[in-house]
């Protein structure tokens, strides 16, 4: 299971929308903190890493609370930005210590965030004329991303039976292995 939040901090002083334009939803915004996990390559998430406790009602043996944070700015009219996928540990609980398959479930909705943070990084570089854009346009690319990114976590969890359908989760693990490969040269 997933709880995921994205975080944006636009520069209101680069970025001042129009009069005319209507205000769009913004994401929850969550606080970056020093207690919060980069998604790295190199390091798995462990069990030691699931500091929070579960809800005594709740069903499920673990949940993993992911974010992408994203911070955008103008210097120079050329658009500056940092998309970074984290782990928040003290959100993130497991009841069972135990099982490899469900620790393996739990990383892969991280890396499902970083796959959508490489996206949406890829889409922000691709970007032509940014800066001249403001912020409505960011914030709905952010808010099309934050969508996508949601989808496709309960999509996972929907087709593999939050990791106990074994061929489905393997196939999961490939596709975004895959998927994360083709978009290495956004990694962060």
């Amino acid at each position: 299971m997933s709880l995921s939040f994205i975080s944006l901090w636009l520069s209101t002083l680069l970025f001042s929308p129009s009069p005319a334009a209507k205000p769009e939803p913004k994401p929850a915004a969550v606080e970056a903190s020093v207690s919060m996990i980069p998604w790295s390559g190199q390091k798995r998430l462990t069990w030691d890493d699931f500091a929070g406790s579960p809800a005594s009602e709740n069903q499920h043996h673990a949940l993993t609370s992911t974010n992408m944070e994203m911070k955008v700015k103008c210097e120079k009219n050329q658009l500056k930005f940092r998309v970074e996928a984290v782990f928040n540990p003290r959100e993130s609980w497991t009841k069972n210590r135990k099982s490899a398959a469900l620790l393996a479930h739990e990383q892969l909705h991280f890396d499902l965030t970083e796959l959508h943070a490489r996206m949406l990084r890829k889409r922000l570089a691709e970007l032509p004329n940014a800066c001249s854009r403001g912020a409505a346009d960011l914030n709905r690319y952010a808010n099309e991303a934050f969508t996508n990114w949601h989808k496709e976590q309960d999509l996972y969890d929907s087709q593999c039976h939050h990791g106990l359908d074994k061929a489905r989760q393997q196939e999961w693990v490939e596709n975004v292995a895959a998927r994360l490969l083709e978009l290495e040269q956004y990694a962060s």
